[in-house]
């Protein structure tokens, strides 16, 4: 779509709507339309586009062909990452994840900031503001976390996997320092989602086993079977903290393990994707879930495409 493309390359050089939408001399409303494909820009716009991205309007128009089926999609990032390549594929998407899936459970951190740490390993202090350095290390680690499953990717998910996704996670944290915290182990206390009660600590490794079990007696993993786990794992909560970022890891990996298009669920969709958890979880409805996984899944696709679309032969 049109509008895809247009979100796709604005952010690809780092603008906002509203620096786009000044260079055209729009509104960044207007732009925002564009993008949601509710509104198609005028030929003046398109020109204006097409210049800014440095595309022809042909090719901002031209619907793609691009076959996804034929690369893997684990292999890029892998070879990206030894390569320690910018500004592609794995690069951003290791600023996207740990962007929005910090940013859901809390995180204050913004996406300039997020990209400013990962690129620099430094960061980009905003005036007269402070910083909470659980942010920062939580971020930090989160990148260190993305490279060891990208590593991992390719193995059966267990038990001691899943832990050290956390201990990764969690490691130099205040949270670290308390001893009942247990960071890398299931918890010592009880918690709640959402309202929800959770596995009591004393079932958690029982639950565990009995997920994984389920999960390890498929015949054949879709994306469908990879949501249902990420249901099932977030209402156990095993760990005192960190549940939805690990989740969300493994959800990542697994659909790297199985060849599947993976998904970054976006902050701004924090709220459908929690309703859909709950939904979920207490067997309402699995579709709000599923849908939202889904688009977050078509992001991720035409984040693919524009980086890899003239890699492939």
């Amino acid at each position: 779509m049109l509008g895809e493309k247009i979100k796709l390359y604005r952010e690809s050089k780092n603008m906002t709507q509203g620096e786009v939408a000044e260079i055209l001399g729009v509104k960044a409303a207007t732009i925002s339309k564009y993008e949601a494909g509710t509104l198609e820009p005028n030929i003046e716009s398109l020109k204006k586009l097409a210049e800014l991205f440095d595309i022809s309007i042909d090719g901002l128009l031209k619907e793609d062909t691009f076959d996804i089926s034929k690369i893997n999609i684990l292999e890029v990032l892998r070879e990206q990452k030894n390569m320690k390549l910018k500004g592609n594929l794995y690069h951003n998407t290791q600023i996207t994840f740990a962007y929005n899936t910090n940013h859901i459970e809390g995180s204050k951190l913004t996406e300039d900031q997020t990209r400013y740490i990962y690129e620099t390993n430094t960061l980009l202090a905003e005036k007269d503001s402070i910083t909470d350095l659980d942010d920062v290390l939580e971020t930090a680690n989160h990148f260190k976390l993305v490279d060891y499953m990208i590593d991992m990717a390719d193995k059966n998910l267990t038990e001691k996997m899943i832990k050290e996704f956390h201990k990764i996670l969690k490691e130099g944290t205040s949270d670290s320092r308390k001893d009942w915290f247990n960071i890398g182990e299931y918890k010592k206390l009880s918690n709640e989602v959402g309202g929800l009660k959770t596995t009591e600590p004393k079932n958690v490794e029982k639950d565990m086993k009995k997920l994984l079990e389920w999960y390890k007696s498929l015949n054949k993993i879709t994306i469908n079977e990879i949501i249902e786990f990420h249901a099932k794992f977030e209402k156990i909560h095993p760990f005192q903290d960190g549940n939805g970022r690990v989740g969300r890891i493994i959800a990542f990996k697994e659909c790297l393990k199985n060849n599947i298009v993976p998904f970054i669920i976006q902050d701004k969709e924090k709220l459908f994707y929690y309703r859909g958890l709950n939904q979920y979880q207490t067997n309402k409805e699995k579709g709000y879930l599923i849908d939202t996984c889904l688009n977050a899944q078509d992001q991720y696709t035409e984040m693919i495409k524009y980086y890899l679309k003239n890699q492939i032969l």
